[in-house]
């Protein structure tokens, strides 16, 4: 995987993945998942974190999870490559538990590979060690181990779900333990492509909380769930990261001194490839070189270009200086810097507050304007995540209710008397009802979301008598 800018295809096909491994099989209905969930009365733990869905600090040693998590791949090869292995996983991952209970070859799955994730995850510093690459290399960064992590993620769901069904709930617990700590350092990774990739593996996680929350006899993680850092995923690292992946061609167009077009053109043959592979289907409709030197034969374009320059603080006796190739460019990389800025201003604001039209907001005409990341598309997969996050609290707390009220559902949300989120889409309380003996609750999708089953989560929770 290289850091392109197909991030509006990665945006898409990581909430693709991340839903469809998380949720159950039953197909979605008018836009819906529909999540039917059977569960015990089941008070509170005391202590309240008697479980936790992170390593908490004194299992912690010192040392890089990022290399060690690398290591779970050089314990077993075959379990990540080997199509035999592939196919069962495949086999495993969503078969219903009742087929996994007495498959011995889950017991202990994963190995070595598991231990060693086990450890990587009890380890106190996450360090992907690839800024300076970033900066040097660009958008032509590899990250091919990216893309391997979520193989890992796999046999850890496929662990967890044996011991699930094997009802070793303090077993599954610890492998969840990893699962999130596997999905929390792409916190900490400088690209949002490796936010996406986190989102979709701890989404896996929590749909295996789920999973185990349903059987009988399982412990009530309300106070795990509530303990966890919120926003699970902040984009903040990634967001900062996309001001990396341009600066090594273009910081020549940052320094505001007189260039020579020779050098210009230069730079703008190494631009033609970049926007070839982000463009409409990845066919650019003109190579950006030649649309930048036809500008520049346009005077209007080029008086433009100049006043904005202008606007931005710089001389005029400056601008003198430049060629016209030159000052439509860097008008154009000026005006790209400020978009970025404009999209990222909202990224770790609370949902509710983006603007309405934000999914709609017209990108920079021309090349610059197609190197611009799908910032809502990865805003909206983080509060994805974190709207799942809060309803499946929420619905630990409906189990705590009924515990300490002969196993009745709360007739609404304020009679938990509980810490309940809001919704991270409206900043409001989730909906929730009594009807036909079921809790239904759920959230409020996106506005432009109305219609996707992944932001139409309705859980349908049934107290087991």
């Amino acid at each position: 995987m290289r850091c392109h800018r197909s991030l509006s295809a990665f945006a898409l096909l990581f909430a693709a993945c991340s839903t469809a491994i998380a949720q159950p099989p039953k197909p979605p209905a008018e836009g819906k998942w529909i999540i039917p969930i059977t569960v015990d009365a089941t008070a509170l733990p005391k202590p309240a974190l008697k479980h936790r869905l992170l390593p908490e600090l004194r299992e912690l040693q010192s040392g890089n999870q990022i290399q060690a998590f690398y290591k779970c791949f050089f314990e077993q090869n075959h379990l990540f490559h080997n199509k035999e292995s592939t196919d069962k996983q495949t086999k495993w991952i969503d078969a219903p538990l009742k087929e996994l209970a007495n498959e011995k070859e889950l017991i202990n799955y994963g190995g070595t590979a598991v231990q060693q994730a086990k450890y990587a995850a009890r380890l106190d510093t996450v360090d992907w060690q690839i800024t300076n690459q970033a900066k040097a290399e660009g958008v032509f960064l590899l990250l091919p181990d990216v893309q391997q992590m979520r193989s890992l993620a796999a046999v850890l769901k496929i662990r967890v779900r044996g011991e699930i069904a094997r009802g070793e709930f303090d077993n599954a617990i610890q492998t969840l333990q990893t699962m999130f700590a596997l999905g929390r350092i792409f916190n900490e990774h400088p690209t949002l492509i490796g936010h996406l990739v986190g989102i979709a593996i701890t989404a896996i996680a929590l749909g295996e909380v789920e999973e185990l929350a349903q059987q009988p006899g399982a412990p009530n993680l309300f106070w795990a769930l509530a303990d966890l850092p919120t926003p699970f995923i902040d984009l903040r690292k990634g967001g900062q990261g996309e001001k990396l992946l341009l600066a090594k061609e273009f910081d020549i167009l940052r320094k505001g001194l007189p260039v020579e077009d020779r050098e210009i053109k230069k730079l703008l043959a190494t631009f033609d490839p970049l926007v070839g592979m982000s463009g409409n289907g990845g066919k650019a409709i003109i190579k950006p070189s030649l649309w930048y030197i036809k500008r520049a034969e346009d005077k209007a374009d080029v008086a433009a270009a100049r006043e904005n320059l202008l606007k931005l603080g710089h001389k005029a006796a400056d601008l003198d200086k430049f060629s016209a190739l030159q000052i439509v460019l860097m008008a154009d990389f000026a005006e790209y810097e400020v978009n970025l800025d404009e999209f990222a201003k909202w990224t770790n604001l609370p949902f509710w507050h983006v603007p309405t039209d934000f999914a709609t907001t017209k990108r920079l005409a021309g090349p610059f304007g197609e190197l611009l990341p799908a910032w809502y598309k990865v805003m909206s997969a983080k509060v994805r995540l974190q709207q799942q996050f809060a309803l499946v609290l929420v619905a630990e707390g409906v189990r705590a209710y009924a515990a300490e009220n002969g196993g009745k559902l709360p007739a609404n949300l304020d009679a938990m008397k509980l810490p309940l989120p809001v919704d991270p889409v409206t900043g409001k309380p989730f909906s929730y009802e009594v009807k036909d003996g079921k809790g239904i609750l759920h959230g409020t999708p996106p506005a432009d979301q109305i219609k996707s089953p992944a932001y139409n989560r309705v859980y349908e929770v049934t107290i087991r008598k």
